[in-house]
C-alpha cells in the first residue's frame, strides 16, 4: 500500500510490508549516505532472548524529522532467516512509527546476529530503483536462543513424582506444586495438569493466577473401583500452553513436565482379631480423656498398619467440630443427613457393622458424643433445640433427655470423669455437672465459652478458658463455685475455637488455637505465651507439648515449662493440619483430606492414610478417623 510519512494514524495502520521487520540494540543512524539522518531507529531489546522452539517479540520504533509528498513503499529485509513473516505496524504519532516483529521459532540454540535492511522506496521495495533519500537503513539485531534443557528449567516441581496409597471406592487428595522462573512469570500462558492415564481427576484446562509464579494444583485419585488391587503407574503432564491445556496445540518450550504417578490400591478391609493394649483405656471424649491430652501410652509399628474397615456417609454435612468416642468395642458418633435430620450411630469395632442408630430429629446442631459407664452422652444446641441426652451403649435406648438453655455455639463433646459428666448449659455457654450415678444434674456454673468449647477436669477442679477475655477460670468440681482465675484481659482477642484446655501431669494448663498459652496452676500465673501461627488443640505426652506451627504446615515440639522449641517436623503438603494425637513413638496428624504418622525420633512421615478428620485410638489399638461429612475409617495399629 502507498502512504505518505507524516499522514494520519489510520493510514499508517494500513501499511503492508514486502518482508518482515526486526529490531536493533540501540538508536541507528543511516550507514549508506548522509541523507539518512532524518529517520532513526530504536529498539528497547538490546539482546532479544527466546527459548528453542519459541519465537520472541521485538519492537522497533522509527522516528522521522521530515515528510515527503510522494507516496512510497516500505520493506524490511532479513536475508539470514532470523525474523519470521509476522509483522504489525502502527503509528505512535505523525512522526513516530512502531513495528512489532517476531523472531523465527526454528532457530537453533545459541546466538544469532543479523543486519536488517529497512527500505523506503517509491517503486517496488524488492527492486527499489527510486529509494527515498537515505534508504536503505541497516539495523543490527542479535537473538539469544536458549536450549531445550534451559527451557525445562523455566519450571521447577516441588516433588519430582507422586506416590499414593488408596482403597477401592475412595478418592485420595494430593497436590502438585510448581514454581515458574522469573523470565516466565507474567507471560501470557495457560497452566494445568493433564492425566492421560485417567487414574486421577485433574483440573484439566485450569488457569490460575499466581503473581509470584507459584502454582499449587489440588488433585484427587479416581474412585479406583475399576482398578485391580496392587500398584498402578502412569504419568501426569504439567503443561504450559498458549491455548487450552487439554488440547495444547501451542505448547511453550519445555512443556510438558512429566510427573510419574504411582497408585497403590490396597484391600479395603482387614478384620484381624483384636485384643486390649496394656495401659490403654477408653477414648471417652474429645482428645481421649478429661485432661484432653490426646495421648495414649503405647508404641506402634507403622509397618503393621492396615485399614480395618470404613463406613461411608451419604451426608452432605460439612461440620467443623466432629469427634468420635470409643468404648467397650464400639465407636459412637453423630451425623446429619442430607434431609437435615441428625443421627447418633454406634458401630462395631470388630466388624464395622452398624450396631444401632437413633434418629435425633431435625435440630440446628448436635454436638459430638462422649461414652463411658455403659452410656453415651451428648448435647444439642440452638435456642429451642438445646438438650442433654443419655443413651444406653448396648441397645441405643434413650435413658434421659433434659431441656437446657443455650445460644448458637457448636460445642465439643461432654467431658466424663468416673460417673460425673461436665457439659454445657446456660445461654452464654455455662457449665453443668451431671451425676450419672444419681441420674440428675448436681450443679450449674457460669462461664463464657465459644465454638469448640469443652471443659477439662482433674477431679478436684474444672478448667475453662474463656474467650474473648483470655482468662483461665477454675471452678470447684464439687459444687461449681468459682475458685480462682489466672490472667487478665489481653489487648487483643484470640477468639480460640476447637481448642479445649489441656492439663499436664506437671500442674500446667495449655491452651492452643491462634497461639499457645501455658498457665502455672500452682503458681496461679500465666507461664508463657507464644503468639505464633498455631492451629488446633495441642497434645501433651512424653513430657512434651505437640502443636502445629507455620499456620498448620508443621508439627512443633515444645518444652512445657519454658515454651522452648525442641524440634520441628514439616508436613509435606499444602493442606492445613489441625488435629494431633500422640503415642510413645508416633504423632498422628490430620487435615481435612489426609492423615500422617510422624516418627517422634526421626521427625519423618512414616505412614499416610488418604482421609482426614478428627482422630481417636481405642483401647484395642485401632485408630479412628472421622471426617466432617461423617465418614468413619478404622485402622489397625497392630
Amino acid at each position: 500500500m502507498n502512504v505518505r510519512l507524516g499522514c494520519l494514524m489510520a493510514s499508517v495502520v494500513a501499511l503492508s510490508l514486502a518482508a518482515c521487520g526486526g529490531g536493533s540494540d540501540n538508536s541507528s543512524t543511516p550507514q549508506n549516505n548522509q541523507d539518512g539522518g532524518w529517520l532513526t531507529f530504536y529498539s528497547a531489546n538490546r539482546v532479544t532472548a527466546q527459548y528453542q522452539g519459541e519465537s520472541a517479540s521485538v519492537v522497533l520504533t522509527a522516528t522521522a524529522s521530515r515528510t515527503f509528498a510522494a507516496p512510497f513503499n516500505v520493506a524490511v529485509i532479513d536475508s539470514s532467516g532470523v525474523i519470521s513473516p509476522d509483522v504489525q505496524i502502527s503509528a505512535v504519532s505523525p512522526v513516530e512509527y512502531r513495528a512489532t516483529l517476531r523472531t523465527s521459532a526454528t532457530l537453533a540454540s545459541g546466538e544469532h546476529s543479523t543486519m536488517l535492511e529497512v527500505r523506503l522506496c517509491e517503486d517496488t521495495p524488492t527492486i527499489c530503483a527510486r529509494p527515498l533519500p537515505g534508504s536503505p537503513w541497516r539495523v543490527p539485531l542479535k537473538v539469544q536462543v536458549k536450549s531445550a534443557a534451559e527451557a525445562k528449567a523455566r519450571l521447577t516441581l516441588a516433588k519430582p513424582s507422586v506416590s499414593l496409597t488408596t482403597y477401592p471406592g475412595d478418592r485420595t487428595v494430593f497436590s502438585i506444586e510448581a514454581q515458574l522462573n522469573k523470565e516466565t512469570i507474567g507471560k501470557s500462558l495457560n497452566i494445568g495438569v493433564f492425566d492421560p492415564s485417567s487414574m486421577t481427576i485433574a483440573p484439566a484446562g485450569q488457569t490460575t493466577s499466581a503473581p509470584d509464579g507459584r502454582y499449587v494444583f489440588d488433585l484427587s485419585t479416581a474412585t479406583s473401583s475399576a482398578l485391580a488391587l496392587g500398584t498402578h503407574t502412569g504419568n501426569l503432564e504439567l503443561r504450559l500452553c498458549q491455548d487450552d491445556v487439554r488440547v495444547c496445540r501451542q505448547p511453550m518450550a519445555g512443556s510438558p513436565w512429566i510427573v510419574p504417578l504411582s497408585v497403590n490400591l490396597l484391600a479395603p478391609t482387614n478384620l484381624t482379631s483384636l485384643t486390649a493394649v496394656d495401659g490403654l483405656g477408653a477414648w471417652s471424649t474429645y482428645q481421649g480423656n478429661p485432661a484432653h491430652t490426646g495421648h495414649v501410652a503405647a508404641s506402634f509399628d507403622p509397618a503393621a498398619f492396615s485399614r480395618r474397615w470404613k463406613v461411608a456417609s451419604q451426608s452432605d454435612f460439612g461440620g467443623e467440630f466432629v469427634s468420635a468416642a470409643i468404648d467397650s468395642g464400639r465407636a459412637f458418633f453423630v451425623r446429619r443427613e442430607a434431609s437435615g435430620r441428625w443421627e447418633l450411630i454406634a458401630v462395631s469395632e470388630d466388624t464395622g457393622e452398624q450396631a444401632w442408630k437413633v434418629d435425633l430429629g431435625t435440630l440446628r446442631q448436635v454436638n459430638p458424643p462422649a461414652a463411658a459407664n455403659g452410656r453415651v452422652y451428648l448435647t444439642s444446641t440452638g435456642h429451642k433445640d438445646t438438650f442433654f441426652w443419655v443413651y444406653d451403649q448396648v441397645s441405643g435406648k434413650l435413658l434421659k433427655q433434659q431441656a437446657m438453655i443455650s445460644q448458637w455455639p457448636n460445642y465439643s463433646a461432654p467431658t466424663v470423669l468416673g460417673t460425673d459428666v461436665y457439659t454445657i448449659s446456660g445461654y452464654n455457654g455455662g457449665i453443668s455437672k451431671y451425676a450419672d450415678a444419681q441420674g440428675r444434674f448436681s450443679w450449674d456454673g457460669q462461664s463464657t465459652a465459644s465454638d469448640g468449647w469443652s471443659p477439662s477436669t482433674d477431679g478436684r477442679f474444672v478448667y475453662l478458658y474463656s474467650t474473648p477475655d483470655n482468662i483461665l477460670r477454675v471452678l470447684d468440681a464439687a459444687n461449681g463455685s468459682s475458685t480462682y482465675s489466672i490472667g487478665e484481659r489481653y489487648p487483643y482477642s484470640t477468639s480460640f475455637s476447637a481448642s479445649a484446655v489441656v492439663l499436664t501431669d506437671t500442674r500446667q494448663a495449655i491452651v492452643g488455637g491462634a497461639g499457645l498459652t501455658v498457665f502455672d496452676l500452682d503458681g496461679r500465673k500465666r507461664s508463657w505465651t507464644q503468639n505464633a501461627s498455631a492451629t488446633g488443640t495441642p497434645a501433651y505426652g512424653n513430657g512434651t507439648i505437640y502443636a502445629f506451627g507455620a499456620n498448620g504446615h508443621s508439627l512443633e515440639a515444645r518444652a512445657p515449662a519454658t515454651g522452648n522449641l525442641l524440634w520441628t517436623a514439616p508436613i509435606p503438603e499444602s493442606s492445613v493440619y489441625t488435629n494431633v494425637i500422640v503415642t510413645r513413638n508416633l504423632a498422628f496428624v490430620s487435615s481435612k483430606s489426609r492423615t500422617h504418622a510422624i516418627d517422634l525420633a526421626t521427625k519423618k512421615v512414616v505412614w499416610t492414610y488418604p482421609m482426614g478428620g478428627s482422630l481417636a485410638i481405642s483401647a484395642r489399638g485401632v485408630l479412628y478417623v472421622l471426617s466432617s461429612v461423617g465418614d468413619l475409617a478404622a485402622v489397625n495399629l497392630r
